[in-house]
């Protein structure tokens, strides 16, 4: 499976952009080798907050509003937290896995871990392309000009990262549910300089990963309906309910009962 397939097959799920905020849209698109996810959303006219889970994801988030536009690009969080918005404005973003990100120039993924920074401040010579992007009247037209103006800038598809790539393919791939060491068997490398590799550019373990991989994987299943609330744990390769509990309330801050609740309304009968 290649790296279009992966990112086409595994699009990060954030609960509270869709749920919590109003005209959600979302847009695959490919660039080069590569697919991108692209979005969109207006938050609530009282919504100062929204919640953001952990995607192992890096998200360059640009607010809209004429009257206070600015770009930002944010790593992924490690456990579930409210992030603060303005309200009543309109945000356009793209989020780049972490396959993607290791091609993200001039800063490593590992800079970005649990911090929100400005554009402009990492990537040189954009301090206006977010002033343009948030002019522009619809999403197509945002994703056009961040595509041809921002992208290049961002990701250098020449760089290649060979063992490292493939480890990351693993882990989309078992849906986080590859160890370590089947990891080792595969590439001949010893777990320890794996994990210190992994921790080295990335800033995450493995063990990490793919415990945020297997998180949005079973995340997406009930965003599409696809899974039971009887059966999520054993389906998605928990060792049994209590470290599917302790895992769901760790990331999301809710059991998976009340994200069940919250993202799937119940059905009315007729």
């Amino acid at each position: 499976m290649n790296r279009v397939e992966i990112a086409a097959n595994l699009p990060p799920v954030q609960y509270g952009f869709r749920l919590e905020t109003s005209s959600y849209q979302e847009r695959l698109v490919s660039y080069l080798d590569q697919t991108v996810l692209y979005y969109q959303y207006v938050t609530g006219k009282t919504v100062d907050a929204i919640r953001v889970v952990p995607d192992g994801c890096i998200d360059v988030l640009i607010c809209c509003d004429p009257k206070r536009p600015h770009s930002l690009i944010c790593g992924t969080i490690l456990q579930g937290e409210s992030i603060p918005f303005y309200a009543g404005a309109t945000y356009f973003g793209i989020r780049l896995t972490p396959l993607q990100s290791l091609h993200l120039s001039p800063s490593p993924f590992r800079d970005f871990i649990d911090r929100q920074l400005h554009l402009g401040d990492v990537v040189h010579g954009v301090s206006s392309l977010g002033d343009d992007i948030a002019e522009k009247a619809s999403f197509s037209e945002r994703i056009a000009h961040f595509e041809r103006f921002l992208l290049p800038k961002l990701l250098l598809t020449e760089q290649s990262f060979g063992w490292l790539s493939y480890c990351l393919q693993q882990i989309y791939q078992s849906k986080g549910n590859v160890t370590v060491d089947q990891l080792a068997e595969d590439i001949g490398f010893s777990t320890r300089y794996i994990r210190k590799k992994f921790v080295e550019t990335l800033g995450l373990s493995p063990k990490q990963y793919s415990r945020i991989t297997r998180f949005q994987n079973t995340l997406s299943s009930m965003m599409n309906r696809t899974t039971t609330s009887g059966t999520i744990a054993s389906e998605h390769g928990y060792y049994d309910q209590a470290h599917f509990i302790k895992d769901f309330k760790h990331f999301s801050l809710f059991t998976p009962m009340q994200i069940v609740m919250l993202i799937q309304p119940p059905l009315i009968s007729k």
